[in-house]
């Protein structure tokens, strides 16, 4: 599944949304691999609830910050929008 680090909480506890389902699991942060960000985007392995692995998707994370300029361009080009640069 992938996941999107979305903050981390009193230092120690991070707190990943979950795409596909929609929820959040909170994990130590020190089990995030190194390097990890605030909005940094993970492929994680679960069974019975609990994180197995967790990886850093590099490819997904760029993939995602592309999809959202391409939007917030295409906001910007129609007439009467209020996004302005």
């Amino acid at each position: 599944m992938r996941g999107m680090l979305d903050r981390i909480e009193d230092g120690s506890n991070a707190v990943i949304l979950l795409e596909e389902y929609g929820r959040e699991i909170v994990i130590p942060a020190s089990q995030l691999p190194e390097g990890s960000q605030v909005h940094s985007w993970f492929t994680i392995t679960m069974n019975e609830g609990e994180v197995v692995s967790i990886e850093v998707d590099e490819n997904l994370a760029k993939a995602k910050a592309a999809r959202a300029k391409n939007l917030m361009q295409r906001l910007r080009s129609k007439s009467g929008s209020r996004f302005k640069r």
